[in-house]
């Protein structure tokens, strides 16, 4: 009887800590899954520090693919084997593409008054139906920076190309 009693508490311990542990590795609940700027930081920036500055350091673009020194022909399996794992693969190398295609401009023309781009992404903007917004006016971000710091038509549109593109891999669905 003490057996049976045991057994079943064990179980139920057994069982108890793998729902903690699945619920604990769930991605925060809201709008996002797996921010892809957190699980950079978290995952590769110790040894390759920010994801934009690494990419346009060491990673280059032909044609369309992105190419590393060492893994030329397929970062996909490099990244799928350097502690990423399934849909995490294809939406890093994403991100990575496109910081590899753009200029850091925000860094340069923003990051005094805005910190990095991700952070005030995170902290003032929001997505909704794939248009962003600023949490503090409710304004659609275009239509603010049309006024904002005589930026010109072009400025407006790479800039909210800009902070659309972060914004989605930092509310990911």
């Amino acid at each position: 009887m003490v057996k049976r009693i045991t057994s079943a508490i064990r179980i139920k311990l057994r069982v108890s800590i793998v729902l903690v542990m699945a619920v604990l590795a769930m991605p925060a609940a809201g709008d996002s899954g797996i921010d892809l700027h957190w699980l950079w930081d978290d995952r590769c920036a110790d040894c390759h520090g920010h994801a934009g500055d690494f990419s346009r350091k060491f990673l280059s673009v032909s044609g369309d693919r992105l190419q590393g020194r060492h893994n030329v022909n397929d970062l996909h399996r490099f990244l799928r084997n350097h502690y990423l794992a399934g849909n995490q693969v294809d939406a890093v190398y994403n991100m990575l593409l496109a910081q590899a295609n753009n200029q850091a401009r925000f860094k340069g023309e923003c990051a005094s008054c805005h910190d990095t781009v991700t952070r005030f992404v995170k902290h003032s903007l929001e997505l909704r139906d794939g248009v962003l917004f600023s949490r503090n006016s409710g304004r659609p971000v275009s239509d603010f920076l049309g006024h904002h710091r005589k930026l010109n038509p072009d400025d407006v549109k790479f800039f909210t190309d800009v902070l659309t593109r972060v914004a989605r891999e930092v509310y990911r669905p």
